[in-house]
């Protein structure tokens, strides 16, 4: 795969993310109606830019554009 079609795909992860609060890999893959495998390379290049925040839970990829709030005090 080129680097272009990586980058498109990554404007399309993010536009996707800015309408959700988090989502699961394979789900914003059918979502933008890319394979999961476009999609993770996508969440790479955001990732390396730290644009986007990438968890696992419930043995689940979960991608959002803020980090999720662990602890609040006050």
């Amino acid at each position: 795969m080129y680097k272009a079609t990586i980058g498109t795909n990554a404007g399309k992860v993010w536009h996707a993310l800015q309408e959700t609060t988090e989502i699961k890999l394979p789900d914003l893959a059918t979502k933008l109606c890319l394979s999961v495998e476009d999609t993770a390379l996508a969440i790479g290049w955001l990732a390396r830019e730290s644009k986007i925040f990438i968890r696992q839970k419930d043995n689940e990829i979960w991608v959002s554009e803020k980090p999720e709030i662990m602890f609040s005090f006050g």
